[in-house]
């Protein structure tokens, strides 16, 4: 497994999302165990710390420039926006939604409404399952 900070050095994704995500699995222990599940599986499996929206939502509060970061960053890789980028994932299959599309916009741009739960769960997944895919990679 490589260290935090070579998979910083490699990917570009901050060392603070990859510790936030290790410590969200309960651990590098933990974490080196749930990892290639999570990358052969999806997170949505049920992994520690990623299993409930109040554990998913105060994740991605907590880190939420990183994940907006690395959002931009490889949307900009795929060529689409931002929003459109996160529309599409499957968890949310958001685009052709309006609505969804806003719920998108506030969390990764404005300020969310106590209603946003699907969003920034799914935004902490993607960190939790883009982080996973740096050790194993």
């Amino acid at each position: 497994m490589k260290t935090i900070i070579q998979a910083e050095k490699d990917s570009g994704v901050s060392a603070k999302l990859i510790r936030g995500v290790i410590k969200q699995l309960g651990g590098m222990d933990s974490a080196k165990e749930s990892m290639q599940d999570i990358i052969n599986h999806g997170i949505d499996g049920g992994f520690h710390g990623f299993i409930y929206y109040t554990d998913t939502i105060a994740f991605f509060k907590k880190f939420r420039s990183e994940i907006r970061e690395l959002v931009c960053d490889q949307a900009e890789e795929f060529g689409v926006s931002p929003i459109d980028f996160v529309a599409g994932f499957n968890c949310l299959k958001y685009e052709d939604d309006i609505e969804g599309k806003k719920e998108i916009r506030r969390a990764l741009f404005g300020k969310m409404i106590s209603d946003d739960c699907l969003v920034p769960n799914a935004l902490a997944w993607y960190a939790g399952e883009e982080v996973s895919r740096l050790f194993f990679d």
